[in-house]
């Protein structure tokens, strides 16, 4: 069962190369997480160009210049690194990819901020230019920045037309109440008007009386005359005081509200956004970490059959059981360092913080050993063609395995591979081990699936060797390590 560990003794170069390659998974790893640790975390050193050839204009009868206004805040804003320069400038570094966005604002943007309140308001146009030729990814990023200044924009604007809105809402309450004080004064003023035109109309009767009867008829039209307008100064004081309920009626619905600009700077970004996330990620490195790990084990093992004649004996074994087992007994160690050295190295010197390390590193560990059996077993069966075939069925899941972006994302072929690829269970495990929370499948049953994969690796290694022992095509040339 040793005999393989005792030929590696006898040659140096190839034992020391398997030492090697057991830190493959390590570098591997370190290199991907460590060049994508925290790229969102670091887009304050992300160039953006802003280009303001605003000329500005009258808005609400008041002179604005919108572009003014968003440079100002972009330059206390850290999430990106805003540089303010001119369009010609703009234009040479878009296309050399010394900035990843460029964000005009041209110059009508204040002109056409000021028709918002008119029958015919016209949108304004921010004008964006990005290369994602140069980097996708960081016109990716990029675009977010985009966002951002057109989130500047709007709240700008809203912030401006509320402050108008509402300081003219304080001038009509401001009027409303000096007018509601004045037709009280005025209401006084005319019921008095009313009582002295009634007190003239009773001295007029009297007057009547005293008369001779021909003056009398005279006499009686100016009495009607003067009953008329003592009955419409009371009607005027009447309509007056209705005017002055419905003023003060209105007045009384807005006593507890306020228009100050601190609400208008509310009313224009009102929703603040409190975010409770299930299970906490400090950065990109992290959250790609089970990708990048299993895919690292995978190269390792790769790496191994490559190093490793797994395809061949050491003496004359006649038995496909005593072959097997020689082999078993190295792949499995090979397997189980592997596992345990990059489970270590993640731990203690990539520092990612994990939920659960016994389950992580059974994870690896298991996924360790079944890559090994299952790459082992393609080069036993198909010699230098399974090397071949390994890389495919490492191509099959990258793309099937949910790695980097959801698999409803992926087309059909690769959601229909997903549920048979081994990478997709030990991606689910090593997620749920390290963000601590239960996925769609449990990790004890990941670990049993992807074991299982193992198993059956193991076993049809053997029929691998019982093959090349038997099947006279096969048996040639199978003896190294001698």
């Amino acid at each position: 069962m040793f005999k393989d560990f005792k030929a590696l003794l006898r040659h140096p170069v190839l034992f020391a190369s398997l030492i090697v390659i057991l830190f493959l998974p390590i570098i591997y790893s370190a290199v991907f997480i460590y060049s994508m640790w925290d790229p969102y975390g670091q887009t304050k050193d992300l160039p953006i160009a802003i280009v303001n050839n605003d000329k500005g204009a009258k808005i609400q009868g008041k002179d604005e210049n919108l572009g003014d206004r968003v440079t100002k805040k972009l330059k206390k804003n850290d999430d990106f690194k805003w540089e303010f320069v001119d369009s010609k400038k703009a234009k040479s570094g878009i296309e050399k990819g010394t900035y990843f966005a460029v964000i005009e604002f041209p110059q009508d943007f204040s002109d056409d901020a000021a028709t918002m309140l008119n029958p015919e308001p016209r949108q304004m146009e921010m004008h964006v230019k990005t290369n994602p030729g140069y980097s996708y990814s960081g016109q990716s990023i990029g675009d977010k920045s985009i966002q951002a200044v057109k989130e500047n924009i709007s709240l700008s604007l809203r912030e401006l037309y509320m402050k108008k809105i509402f300081g003219n809402i304080k001038n009509m309450r401001s009027h409303s109440e000096d007018l509601s004080a004045n037709l009280k004064k005025m209401q006084q003023a005319e019921v008095k008007l009313a009582n002295g035109s009634k007190q003239v109309d009773g001295g007029l009767t009297q007057t009547q009386s005293m008369m001779p009867p021909l003056q009398n008829s005279q006499f009686s039209q100016l009495i009607a005359g003067s009953n008329q307008i003592t009955a419409g100064l009371n009607e005027l004081a009447t309509n007056t005081n209705t005017i002055t309920q419905a003023i003060d009626k209105s007045l009384k619905q807005t006593d507890n509200l306020s228009f100050d600009e601190d609400n208008a700077i509310t009313i224009s970004d009102p929703v603040h956004t409190v975010q409770h996330n299930v299970t906490e990620v400090k950065n990109y490195g992290q959250s790609f970490a089970p990708y990048v790990l299993s895919l690292s084990l995978y190269v390792g093992a790769i790496a191994f059959v490559t190093i490793y004649p797994v395809d061949k004996r050491v003496g004359e074994s006649r038995s496909a059981a005593n072959w097997w087992l020689n082999k078993l007994g190295l792949m499995i160690t090979h397997g189980l360092l592997q596992g345990l050295l990059l489970s270590l190295f993640t731990q203690y010197i990539i520092d990612i913080k994990i939920a659960d390390f016994g389950y992580f590193t059974l994870t690896l560990v298991v996924w360790s050993i079944t890559a090994v059996l299952l790459v082992s077993f393609l080069v036993a069966a198909f010699g230098n063609i399974g090397k071949f075939l390994a890389i495919i069925l490492l191509i099959l899941q990258l793309g099937s395995s949910e790695g980097t972006f959801p698999i409803q994302l992926t087309n059909q072929f690769f959601q229909s591979l997903h549920w048979f690829s081994p990478m997709t269970y030990v991606i689910k495990a090593l997620r749920e081990s390290i963000f601590d929370f239960e996925g769609s499948i449990p990790i004890n049953e990941a670990i049993i699936i992807v074991a299982m994969v193992g198993l059956v690796a193991g076993c049809l290694l053997y029929v691998a060797y019982l093959g090349r022992l038997n099947i006279k095509s096969l048996r040639l040339n199978t003896r190294d390590l001698d």
